[in-house]
């Protein structure tokens, strides 16, 4: 072998050492595209699990909800073209000494100055939602709690906070519907019908599954909870219903 094809075999076995170097190096970096892919795809999953929160007035009653309440909304074109009324509506366990209540949280809100008398609201009587087209009534009740009335702070101005009292079995029915309409009954007997907004009622499927067993499952892998101590003002101590 002359000293010329010496140096081409060997220039040959240079590319293919070459070549098959950066063949593993993109492999390699491929796996790891990869794996950074999963990653993040895993952490968008658990992200997209909000945890409950779970927090303890000075009664020593203990307080379960969602992060934020599922908004609904309805034009209001008496007041102006951008006028809108909203309809805020979330779960809420109560854990008072081990007996357990649940509510609806319902806040009605406004971008309209509702203090002018011309501009007064309804006083809202029931909310009527209706599930893949079967319609749940709940009646619509002050709230005789204040940390109960103040768990959820939605971003329109509110005017009136209620609760409606539910079973765990209508929230997952709430959570599993296809199709939810909302309606809220005045005691005049005026009805006004709002169309969902933001938010998404399956995520309310994460409460149901973690309320009854809440106590034992924060910090637990099944339904994680944020557990919060937060100061109240000094208040009587009223039947929860």
């Amino acid at each position: 072998m002359t000293i010329d094809s010496r140096r081409a075999s060997g220039a040959a076995r240079h590319v293919v050492s070459a070549c098959d170097r950066a063949t593993r190096r993109v492999r390699r970096d491929g796996l790891l595209q990869a794996a950074i892919g999963l990653a993040l795809l895993a952490l968008a999953g658990c992200a997209s699990h909000a945890p409950l929160r779970s927090q303890l007035d000075e009664t020593g009653r203990t307080w379960l909800s969602v992060d934020a309440p599922v908004a609904l909304s309805r034009a209001a074109p008496r007041f102006s073209r951008a006028a809108r009324d909203y309809l805020y509506l979330a779960p809420i366990e109560s854990d008072n000494g081990g007996t357990r209540r649940h509510y609806l949280w319902v806040g009605l809100g406004t971008t309209v100055d509702r203090r002018w008398p011309w501009a007064a609201p309804p006083e809202a009587q029931t909310l009527l939602l209706v599930l893949d087209g079967t319609p749940l009534t709940l009646s619509l009740e002050p709230w005789d709690v204040q940390m109960g009335a103040g768990l959820y702070r939605p971003p329109a101005p509110t005017y009136a906070v209620r609760r409606a009292s539910v079973s765990l079995d209508e929230l997952a029915r709430i959570a599993a519907a296809a199709s939810v309409e909302a309606l809220v009954v005045a005691r005049d007997g005026g009805t006004l019908s709002y169309e969902l907004w933001n938010g998404h009622w399956s995520t309310w499927g994460a409460f149901v599954a973690g309320a009854s067993g809440s106590a034992d499952r924060c910090g637990g892998d099944s339904s994680p909870c944020l557990r919060t101590a937060r100061p109240v003002p000094p208040q009587p101590r009223a039947a929860d219903r």
